[in-house]
C-alpha cells in the first residue's frame, strides 16, 4: 500500500470516528425555558438549531457504512460551507455590535444578507452605514437587506 492511500484512510478514519462521537454527544438542549427571549435571541437560536440539523445530516450521512465516496464528500462540503456561513455572520454581528447597536441578526441565504438590527428610533442613514460596512466586510458580491426592529 502506498503512502498516499495509507494517509487517507488514515483520514478517513480519523473523521469517521470524530463523526460518529458527535452524533452521540448528548444534547445540551434545556427543555423548560421561564425567561422570554428577545426577537433577535429567538431568531438566532432558530437558525443556529437549523445549522446544527444540516451539520448532524451531514454527520450521519458520513457515518454510514453504506454511503458511497462521493456522498462522504458532499457531506463533507455541506458541512465545511455551513460552518463557514456561521462564521461570516458572526464576524458581520461582530461589525455591527462594534458600531454602536445594541443587538443584530445575521442570516446569510444564497447571495442575500438579511440583517436585523435592535433600534427604535432608526435613520435611512443608519441603514446606509450598515450596508456600506457589511459590502466593505463581505464584498459586493452580496444584497444586503437591513430591518431594524424595536424590541
Amino acid at each position: 500500500m502506498n503512502k498516499q492511500a495509507f494517509t487517507f484512510l488514515t483520514l478517513f478514519s480519523l473523521i469517521l470516528v470524530l463523526s460518529i462521537y458527535y452524533i452521540m454527544l448528548p444534547s445540551s438542549e434545556t427543555e423548560n425555558v421561564t425567561t422570554t427571549a428577545s426577537t433577535i435571541t429567538q431568531l438566532q437560536e432558530e437558525l443556529d438549531q437549523k445549522r446544527d440539523e444540516i451539520i448532524a445530516e451531514n454527520n450521519e450521512i458520513i457515518a454510514q457504512e453504506s454511503s458511497t465516496t462521493e456522498a462522504i464528500n458532499e457531506a463533507l462540503e455541506t458541512i465545511s460551507e455551513t460552518k463557514s456561513l456561521s462564521e461570516k455572520e458572526k464576524d458581520i454581528v461582530t461589525m455591527i455590535l462594534e458600531l454602536g447597536y445594541e443587538e443584530a441578526y445575521v442570516e446569510i441565504d444564497n447571495k442575500t444578507i438579511k440583517v436585523t438590527i435592535k433600534k427604535g428610533d432608526a435613520l435611512a442613514s443608519d441603514a446606509s452605514t450598515v450596508i456600506k460596512e457589511i459590502l466593505n466586510l463581505m464584498g459586493n458580491e452580496y444584497q444586503v437587506e437591513v430591518k431594524f426592529i424595536s424590541d
